[in-house]
């Protein structure tokens, strides 16, 4: 098993190309507590960190997306399948009648 360091750069480098809202749901932690809570958003990497084969430099704008705790949570939600954010956003889309 490889083991890997997530690395505080990339994630504030993909916050400042990306924003701290999510990108499947549009939540916005600040937005909705308060300045407490301005800035905080969980980060995924779009290929899953378990599958790399060895450590490899990433490019926050394409392999980072913000996502709320609970948007990151369902992507992950069975360890045979990761969901990518354009599934995700089906799948909201779909459960609130948007499709």
């Amino acid at each position: 098993m490889t083991t890997y360091e997530r690395n505080q750069k990339y994630r504030n480098q993909a916050i400042a190309i990306h924003g701290d809202s999510c990108k499947a749901c549009g939540f916005n932690f600040g937005e909705y507590y308060g300045e407490y809570a301005e800035g905080f958003i969980h980060i995924h990497h779009s290929v899953p960190v378990s599958t790399y084969e060895e450590p490899r430099a990433l490019n926050p704008e394409v392999d980072l997306v913000p996502l709320c705790a609970n948007c990151h949570s369902i992507v992950h939600r069975r360890k045979d399948k990761t969901l990518s954010v354009d599934e995700l956003k089906t799948m909201i889309q779909s459960a609130s009648g948007d499709v």
